[in-house]
């Protein structure tokens, strides 16, 4: 492996994060007094409403883009671009189904920027991928800066204009967009894929069908996974809580995820080319676990250490609890960084069914807490601390799995390292 080569793909996505937390960091101040936490809010859920379809939006054929023989790459490219627009479709026609039995004469804009919402991250995430395997690991960088310097800027602008919680979700969907026409302008520029071409595209669809089966319902329960205790704390402990949740996400969670996907996308390409090329990516495994357990550490003694006083110094006393919410998580997340930084070694083993067993487990573990905090009267604070701890288990055995599986098996007397039998398949 080709350590100098790894590091700096990786520092390459990274700067780009970095330099995006930078604005969002600076804009923190202005957002957290110009809206309330109940804005948040309802942003928030909003967010957590387009995840769902949005992480499905490509079919996950994306995932294929890596892989995807050289004479497939363009077909990939194309059929992610059509499904992201047909489920896109699905969504707006299913919001704006759901807004008019529970909500008769409202707006149909949120049902419209869902549906516009969900296309723009399916088409984002396949040209990331597509730029990434012809090396344009800068303009993958870059778009993240755009889409979040536009988001910032917007979002401030209109709450001098016009300060209600859809101003916030508008500045989103501007950076969103931003950034999409920007991934859309480096590969029409650069590396235009060929026409569309059907015959490609249902080979390509037929050779990865198999996986993508086993993908969707486990990237779509990842989905909900990781946006549920959105859902759950509005439901037992209202909006307000959410707010906090929804910006110290933001200010500690969201950069470290950030990190961790880029970490992950270096990872899947390196890992796959690994395999193919040498029947295991042991050191990648090794390599990618030693970085993201380093990082997920030190930010995890951060937040101990300073949420407290940073955020009701920076944001302002009103939200500190907000510090109290991220202190309690932050032995999850940590344990979740580094899982999901290297979750991708399922598709190189040929094993997605591991994933969609694990996201299962997640979704279950966070439901059982809130049931027990439903039936026990817990509050929010008992409620956080049991299910960071049960999370945190369950993200651990799973880490704990990969690792064991990512290892190569001795076979002869010399101890020559060789892919064992899951990989081999």
């Amino acid at each position: 492996m080709d350590r100098r080569k790894y590091l700096a793909h990786f520092m390459i996505l990274f700067s780009g994060t970095a330099a995006a937390q930078l604005v969002n960091l600076a804009s923190y101040p202005f957002l957290a007094r110009l809206y309330t936490p109940a804005d948040f809010g309802v942003f928030a859920m909003f967010v957590a409403v387009a995840a769902v379809p949005g992480a499905i939006a490509c079919g996950r054929f994306d995932l294929a883009v890596p892989i995807a023989p050289h004479f497939g790459r363009h077909a990939v490219l194309w059929l992610c671009i059509a499904i992201s627009s047909a489920i896109g479709l699905l969504s707006t026609a299913g919001a704006t189904l759901y807004w008019h039995i529970a909500s008769p004469g409202m707006s149909y804009v949120m049902p419209l920027l869902i549906g516009l919402c969900v296309f723009l991250t399916g088409f984002t995430a396949a040209s990331s991928l597509y730029l990434m395997r012809h090396d344009m690991y800068r303009v993958s960088s870059a778009s993240l800066l755009v889409r979040t310097g536009a988001t910032v800027l917007v979002q401030i602008g209109l709450a001098f204009l016009w300060r209600t919680p859809l101003s916030l979700v508008l500045g989103f969907m501007t950076g969103f967009a931003a950034q999409a026409a920007m991934l859309g302008w480096a590969i029409w520029a650069h590396i235009p894929p060929k026409g569309v071409r059907w015959p490609h595209m249902r080979a390509m669809f037929r050779r990865y069908r198999r996986q993508v089966s086993v993908d969707i319902p486990s990237t779509f329960i990842a989905a909900i996974s990781l946006n549920l205790m959105t859902y759950l704390l509005s439901i037992r402990y209202g909006q307000r809580t959410v707010g906090f949740y929804s910006l110290g996400n933001r200010m500690a969670i969201m950069p470290l995820q950030l990190f961790n996907d880029a970490l992950s996308q270096v990872f899947f390409q390196k890992a796959a080319r690994s395999q193919e090329q040498n029947g295991h990516f042991w050191n990648e495994m090794k390599f990618n676990l030693l970085t993201s357990t380093l990082l997920s550490g030190g930010v995890l003694v951060g937040i101990w250490l300073f949420a407290r006083p940073f955020i009701t110094l920076y944001l302002g006393p009103d939200w500190a609890p907000a510090a109290d919410i991220l202190m309690i998580l932050a032995p999850m997340l940590a344990v979740r960084s580094t899982c999901l930084s290297i979750a991708t070694a399922v598709f190189v083993l040929n094993r997605p069914q591991w994933l969609l067993g694990h996201n299962i487990a997640n979704v279950l573990t966070l439901a059982l807490s809130f049931v027990i905090a439903e039936f026990a009267g817990l509050s929010l604070f008992a409620f956080l601390y049991l299910a960071s701890a049960m999370l945190t288990l369950e993200y651990g055995l799973f880490t704990a799995l990969l690792v064991w599986a990512a290892r190569p098996k001795r076979v002869d007397g010399r101890g020559a390292a060789i892919v064992g039998k899951h990989a081999r398949n």
